[in-house]
């Protein structure tokens, strides 16, 4: 059995070596054939007859560690089994889609408001958005680009110049506008869910940034967290169709959980360095059961 195991071609750091390393440790202890690909090693095409066409030796199954949703498609088109699912993975890489594809499945999250289209050669004129926007968000406002990575794309505004800094400079780019919970400032809780179940789960502190990502100075450690923080996790995994998830969550004032997003290929070097668990191996296990 030969698997795939794809990230980007165009962007490799520390995380995705590690992940990569155990995915291939995880790949020899279950006598399954590994290849790294990387997106642009691979190519699909679109036939005279219509049909994807894949150069080269086609694989078994995939797991797919990259955000290029239409290579996924395509790779599916010719019937190759891709983990996570293209469509759950354009889900969980555009936050403003997360957030309306959660609502209205009973999953709490900070109050959110995703920011109007803008036509790239149009401009904003006045602050009719703004004004409205200020009527159901208190300052300080968190505003998140819709696609980014490592809590890089993240902002707060902490009065109403920053905001309307921040609102120029991402006019022309989709974006979601959200409250600040102060309950949950420079921490949160990350849960890995496989096949629809919670296996590992970690808090992250940051005290010295709002955002608790460990690539921001924040410290991951193992706490014990309410089943209630796992339930929640699943039901974003499950509501999303993902077959694997990093659900992170804030705390709320009153010690709930709230959804801050859902990655659908969520590094686990930090969960590994406190939980006992082989992710890569739970994940292929997962995988090979499936198939």
């Amino acid at each position: 059995m030969l698997g795939w195991f794809v990230t980007s071609g165009y962007f490799q750091n520390e995380s995705v070596l590690y992940v990569k390393d155990c995915f291939k440790k995880a790949f020899a202890k279950h006598g399954v054939e590994f290849c790294h690909v990387r997106s642009n090693e691979k190519i699909c095409f679109i036939g005279q007859d219509g049909n994807v066409v894949l150069q080269g030796q086609k694989p078994d199954f995939v797991v797919f560690w990259d955000k290029d949703v239409l290579f996924a498609t395509m790779l599916e088109k010719i019937g190759i089994k891709v983990f996570n699912n293209s469509r759950a993975i354009e889900i969980c890489d555009d936050k403003a889609k997360t957030a309306v594809f959660l609502a209205g499945n009973g999953i709490a999250m900070p109050k959110t408001v995703v920011a109007p289209l803008v036509f790239a050669n149009r401009d904003e004129t006045d602050d009719t958005f703004i004004n409205n926007l200020l009527q159901t968000l208190d300052f300080p406002v968190v505003v998140k680009e819709s696609s980014g990575s490592f809590g890089w794309q993240v902002y707060l505004a902490k009065d109403e110049n920053e905001l309307k800094t921040l609102r120029k400079k991402l006019l022309h780019t989709s974006h979601v506008y959200q409250q600040f919970v102060s309950s949950s400032k420079g921490k949160d809780v990350r849960v890995i869910v496989v096949g629809g179940k919670a296996i590992a789960s970690m808090t992250r502190q940051n005290d010295n940034d709002f955002r608790a990502n460990v690539e921001l100075g924040g410290v991951a450690k193992y706490e014990p967290v309410d089943d209630e923080f796992l339930s929640v996790a699943q039901k974003c995994a499950q509501v999303l169709g993902l077959d694997y998830a990093g659900v992170d969550l804030l705390v709320g004032p009153n010690g709930e959980p709230l959804v801050c997003e859902v990655n659908s290929n969520a590094y686990f070097k930090g969960m590994q360095s406190c939980f006992d668990v082989d992710v890569a191996d739970v994940y292929l296990q997962y995988i090979l059961k499936k198939l």
